[in-house]
């Protein structure tokens, strides 16, 4: 499943970047900063759209990031790392405007509808809220093998095998 290399501690920590910005933008922004900027919706109604905004420019950071790294003199293994957090992060975005689209056209709806506030949050959260989160905890879940990978010198056997690199220290 996996494939062990000898990395050194300093070419690990470069390895890791990619998922630990991944993995700020998921539990920070779109938990604690999401979470907060609901708090106080009924003052500042637009203060969540904060959240997707901040979010699209991590991802655009992470995949702009990726295409240097995959174009500089980084070794294998950390080029492999980008580009599986370019991966993950080109998930997060489908997935993140698919979300804003399912609220935004919610929000719409419920207008063009004359629905009260109470099926509104019902529609947009279990439509569109409650699969966002649900997949968000599996790509936190997912980061977080990704940092574990790359600080033991591991990549996945596939993508070992779609885009070969030095001979792997032993297979396991």
């Amino acid at each position: 499943m996996h494939q062990q290399f000898s990395i050194s501690a300093e070419e690990s920590k470069r390895a890791k970047w990619p998922h630990e910005i991944f993995l700020i933008n998921l539990v920070f922004n779109h938990i604690f900063v999401f979470v907060a900027t609901t708090a106080v919706v009924g003052t500042l109604p637009l203060l969540p759209a904060l959240v997707p905004v901040i979010s699209f420019s991590i991802i655009g950071y992470i995949i702009f990031k990726a295409r240097q790294v995959a174009a500089s003199d980084e070794t294998w293994f950390v080029k492999s790392h980008w580009r599986i957090g370019a991966r993950h992060n080109r998930i997060f975005m489908l997935l993140l405007a698919a979300t804003c689209l399912v609220s935004g056209g919610g929000l719409w709806l419920s207008r063009m509808l004359g629905w009260a506030r109470i099926q509104t949050i019902a529609l947009i959260g279990g439509v569109g809220l409650l699969p966002f989160m649900v997949s968000l905890l599996v790509l936190i879940v997912l980061g977080n093998d990704a940092v574990f990978q790359a600080r033991t010198g591991k990549l996945p056997k596939r993508l070992v095998e779609q885009n070969p690199g030095p001979q792997p220290a032993a297979d396991q």
